[in-house]
């Protein structure tokens, strides 16, 4: 059997998954040094895409791979805009547990009645409502990209939903906000034999076209 520097056994996958938790707990730091000021700066938001860039491990984990997109976004056209500082300040804050909590993704609190598995997704004419926060971005943003592959994209659950799209971040007592009565009519839609997935973001997000 191959083994590592230390004559250890070589296990590629179990290594990977280590060093991706360490840049995982590395990025947390990073991000809580980032917000000390309460703001995110166009020099600390390039620092932080030199990060994930350097990182290629912890960025295909959840929740790095979305930061990644959104700072890719966010540097598109060359800086970062007032709003797009203040957008990321939310976004990291929700990330290192502000007052925003992970309530979706592969870590989904058990409550969450998103379909298990997951379904594939199809776009063109399918109608997509989005609740909650996303790490994605604004809501505009969400929807945009699936206009972009030709769904349609509604505002509130009906039996015309194909989908509806839980964001990442909200709160934990869901269930009392209007974020929650959405997620209530989709499953009473569901559970009365009408076609509609529950999906949690981290799903929605995978299932994009890149490119």
């Amino acid at each position: 059997m191959s083994a590592d520097p230390h004559g250890q056994p070589f296990n590629l996958r179990f290594n990977r998954a280590r060093r991706a938790e360490r840049d995982l707990s590395e990025m947390l730091g990073l991000v809580k040094g980032v917000l000390a000021d309460g703001v995110v700066t166009q020099a600390e938001a390039a620092l932080l895409k030199q990060w994930v860039s350097g990182h290629p491990d912890a960025a295909e984990q959840w929740p790095v791979n979305i930061l990644k997109e959104r700072l890719e976004r966010v540097f598109a056209d060359g800086r970062v805009e007032k709003a797009e500082q203040r957008d990321l300040a939310e976004l990291l804050a929700s990330i290192v547990g502000g007052k925003a909590g992970i309530i979706a993704g592969e870590d989904a609190a058990c409550e969450l009645p998103v379909d298990r598995p997951p379904p594939k997704l199809n776009w063109t004419d399918s109608v997509f409502v989005f609740t909650g926060k996303f790490a994605f971005g604004p809501r505009s943003d969400c929807e945009r990209a699936v206009i972009k592959l030709k769904a349609i994209c509604e505002r509130g659950v009906t039996k015309r939903t194909d989908y509806l799209i839980i964001g990442t971040f909200g709160s934990r007592d869901w269930v009392h906000t209007s974020f929650g009565r959405k997620i209530e009519q989709a499953v009473e839609y569901r559970d009365a034999g009408v076609s509609l997935a529950i999906v949690a973001e981290e799903h929605w997000v995978r299932a994009l076209p890149r490119g």
